[in-house]
């Protein structure tokens, strides 16, 4: 791409110190803390909270029909979730769609966080919520003409400095202070929010895990290359062949290239954090910066402090 590749010179760290910009880079980034934003902007809104419980009504409406055998088995699930945390959860996640996004997008991660042993009936099923609840305006659900997909985008009404937090709402990066000890399956290392540390909804036990190995990998700091990040380009490794494939790319490159300068401006000192699946594997917690992504992904970090390997023969 030549002179449109972005400049990445090296600079000096922020005077903040590394535990305060970390704790800045989580707020502003993770969506644990904006869906909390979110949620209370719309519980402090009279009108969506209105919306909240004519969604509840639509649901338990929608719940008492007699549909067919097999429809009515799948929705039975629904008897042991509250309802009106089901429609808080919908108002949520439809609320970053301040632009039009992929229904098939957004239910499928709604379903996600049903629970459902069978993950094709929580998706069919967390689709017709989605659709349920439309009734309420808190959203619409709309395509550009018959052949096009259909899209979500939020009617909520929410302030704009929680639309500009949305906007930023991302992946969280890399930490930019070395993490602490991880000491349970139930912590994490940042610094303002706890995860599991098994991938996967309902996938964590109280049983053994090599938590030892999850806290060196985690401890271990990485360098951004700038040489490489200012001489190539980053390219897609998939065709794209839609309109839709190419603005999640574009998209994506945009929110990479500046989670690489934000990396750069801190410092370009920074730890990757890291999970085992329920199989013992573990993984890099990473999306725009990780070690174990596209060849691009991998060429463009370094560890931060190297050493000069002897005695190994040629």
């Amino acid at each position: 791409m030549g002179s449109t590749l972005p400049k990445l010179s090296a600079l000096p760290m922020s005077h903040m110190l590394a535990t305060d910009l970390q704790e800045t880079n989580e707020y502003r980034f993770s969506r644990k803390h904006v869906d909390k934003r979110v949620d209370e902007a719309i519980r402090a809104n009279d009108e969506s909270e209105a919306k909240v419980h004519l969604g509840v009504q639509y649901l338990e409406e929608w719940l008492t029909v007699d549909h067919y055998p097999s429809k009515n088995k799948r929705l039975a699930q629904l008897e042991i979730l509250k309802l009106e945390e089901l429609v808080r959860e919908v108002f949520i996640s439809t609320a970053h769609c301040q632009l039009p996004e992929l229904f098939v997008s957004v239910t499928a991660q709604l379903a996600f966080s049903m629970g459902f042993d069978d993950h094709r009936d929580s998706t069919i099923t967390m689709a017709e919520i989605v659709a349920v609840l439309c009734k309420t305006d808190a959203f619409d659900i709309s395509k550009e003409d018959k052949h096009a997909s259909l899209k979500v985008q939020s009617r909520l009404r929410l302030p704009d400095e929680l639309l500009e937090s949305i906007a930023e709402c991302k992946y969280v990066p890399p930490m930019v202070c070395k993490p602490g000890d991880i000491g349970s399956n139930y912590e994490s290392p940042y610094l303002t929010f706890n995860d599991p540390l098994i991938l996967g909804k309902n996938n964590t036990h109280a049983g053994d895990l090599c938590l030892d190995v999850v806290n060196t990998q985690n401890q271990t700091a990485m360098t951004l290359n700038l040489e490489f990040l200012c001489s190539v380009e980053e390219q897609p490794t998939h065709a794209l062949d839609t309109t839709e494939k190419i603005r999640q790319w574009n998209q994506f490159k945009l929110e990479s290239y500046a989670t690489y300068d934000m990396l750069n401006k801190q410092g370009n000192e920074f730890w990757l954090t890291h999970k085992y699946d329920k199989r013992g594997r573990q993984y890099a917690q990473g999306y725009h910066v990780t070690t174990q992504g596209s060849a691009f992904k991998k060429a463009m970090l370094e560890l931060h402090h190297q050493e000069l390997i002897e005695g190994v023969p040629v």
